[in-house]
């Protein structure tokens, strides 16, 4: 059986949230959202609404786009994926910012 690197990154995105105690079926439709997102960021800008750790609700416009990372990137930090975040450029505070996967909402248009 042949599994694609996406399938896998979704799976252990899903049961890193399942430890967590989010159930399956949540977890599966987070963990797909964020393969989603990713693939908006890398590709241009994506619009998209998650949580933040106070409980609010953000907004955000952000990307991932190869020359805006290289013009923006400093240093040689460990990247937010081993904290199982997704970091991204804001294109309006131009900053980077980033969220837990779980905490994402929803990918708007």
């Amino acid at each position: 059986m042949k599994t694609s690197v996406n399938q896998l990154e979704i799976l252990n995105r899903a049961t890193t949230m399942v430890k967590k105690g989010i159930n399956l079926q949540q977890s599966l439709n987070i963990s797909s959202m964020v393969e989603l997102l990713q693939f908006k960021l890398m590709n241009g800008t994506a619009h998209f609404l998650y949580m933040k750790k106070d409980g609010s609700i953000r907004r955000a416009y952000g990307t991932l786009l190869e020359r805006v990372v290289e013009n923006n990137t400093a240093g040689w930090g460990t990247p937010r994926r081993y904290y199982n975040c997704q970091a991204y450029f804001d294109i309006e505070e131009q900053a980077w910012r980033s969220f837990r996967y779980e905490n994402l909402i929803t990918i708007l248009n």
